[in-house]
């Protein structure tokens, strides 16, 4: 199986960081009159559940999911293995694949990274992040 490019990772806490951040301020944006009027103790519940958050999603997801996934690229079908807790694996035969979409976006470009889905009649595969 290969495993996944350097730059998965710091392209996805890059990416999970923004989501953070912009969920932050959406939600402190939307909640300011009924924020201000919390007791003091949840005030510190709030902030350990947003590091908590923080160093979840942002920093300890990535690690995992690169650790975790795995693909490999065989003459007559594509094998693609992802889980932590329950493992799934995915293979499609080359001959049966009817479609493939790469997209691209401003951030994985920066990484020079890209996904990749290939399509069948009844199923597609997301590969992880490819270097382009």
């Amino acid at each position: 199986m290969i495993e996944l490019n350097e730059r998965v990772r710091p392209y996805m806490t890059v990416k999970a960081l923004l989501v953070w951040v912009t969920s932050i301020l959406i939600f402190s944006s939307r909640c300011r009159s009924v924020f201000f009027s919390w007791p003091v103790w949840l005030y510190y519940t709030f902030i350990g559940l947003l590091i908590l958050e923080l160093a979840g999603f942002v920093f300890l997801r990535p690690w995992i999911y690169t650790k975790v996934t795995s693909y490999e690229l065989l003459t007559d079908r594509i094998i693609v293995r992802q889980g932590f807790f329950t493992v799934k694996t995915q293979m499609i035969p080359l001959k049966r694949a009817q479609g493939v979409e790469f997209k691209t976006g401003p951030l994985s470009r920066r990484y020079d990274l890209g996904s990749v889905r290939i399509k069948t009649a009844g199923i597609g595969i997301d590969m992880p992040p490819l270097k382009n």
